[in-house]
């Protein structure tokens, strides 16, 4: 049972979060008034350098998918809020649970408070550039308080390869959980329906420890290093402006290994593919 402190010390955390969140925005909406008024008088590239990247995803989808496993069957909302200035980021992604199912309505039924810095290595032999990012994320669960947990995040990207690669690791330090996808993804412009059309599709292995893809039961059959889950998405994308893009997607991810599996059949919310669809929003600016 949680106790009321542990509650109010949650709510207090959420709400600095965000309250951390709106400042830096409001602050950025100042200083790009300042530096747009500075513009006439002085023309640099280094104001260009200096200028915050501010990124809103407004996404609804058929059903809460995460590395290939449904977590709520029924649609939800999910929006993306981060700031990014030279590399580094912070930023608040929740989902929003539309139906009963998990004993929310119209709430989140998870918030994710995330920061870390990303550095593009450039003129590595053979490989043109190297991505690496660094994050940390705190998932909190406000009605679930033992599923929330502090994950560590490495990514390692080369997108100037063919299919550009991608290798990402996550860990739960406190539970001792974590996961290695590795990915690759290709985009094409559809130039012959719009200039302003992109099809995009990528595909991602999921392969995870004991904990990860067991719990902590180790006398279950799915308690083993395993490779998990491949999930398959495709998108398209119609750039509305310059900075405001959206489109539907779709996702479709096949559990692996037999024990796996057999737990998705067993699952009334998965199956041994699960299936998911929604139409998302994307503006930078």
């Amino acid at each position: 049972m949680i106790n009321k402190k542990g509650k109010e010390m949650k709510n207090i955390s959420r709400v600095a979060w965000m309250l951390v969140v709106v400042l830096v925005l409001s602050g950025t909406a100042v200083f790009a008034q300042q530096g747009l008024a500075l513009s006439d008088l002085v023309q640099s590239a280094s104001n260009d350098e200096w200028r915050p990247e501010v990124s809103l995803t407004l996404d609804w989808t058929s059903r809460y998918i995460d590395k290939g496993e449904v977590s709520n069957p029924d649609p939800v909302g999910q929006v993306d809020l981060s700031l990014s200035l030279k590399g580094f980021y912070v930023g608040v992604w929740t989902c929003v649970d539309f139906t009963d199912v998990n004993g929310y309505r119209n709430e989140p039924e998870e918030w994710n408070y995330y920061l870390g810095y990303e550095y593009k290595f450039t003129g590595v032999p053979g490989v043109e550039s190297l991505t690496i990012d660094l994050g940390w994320t705190y998932c909190d669960c406000p009605r679930n308080s033992s599923s929330d947990n502090q994950e560590i995040g490495l990514s390692i990207a080369l997108e100037d390869v063919r299919l550009s690669p991608t290798v990402v690791f996550t860990w739960d330090y406190e539970d001792d959980i974590w996961c290695v996808e590795a990915g690759v993804s290709h985009e094409m412009p559809l130039k012959f329906i719009s200039e302003k059309l992109l099809f995009g599709t990528s595909l991602d292995l999921a392969w995870g420890n004991t904990r990860w893809n067991g719990g902590l039961d180790k006398g279950d059959d799915t308690y083993k290093n395993a490779l998990a889950t491949a999930t398959l998405t495709t998108e398209l994308t119609y750039q509305l402006t310059e900075n405001i893009s959206f489109g539907p997607y779709t996702i479709v991810a096949w559990a692996l290994d037999h024990d796996i599996r057999e737990k998705f059949r067993d699952d009334s919310i998965n199956n041994a593919c699960n299936f998911v669809w929604g139409i998302k929003l994307n503006m930078e600016f």
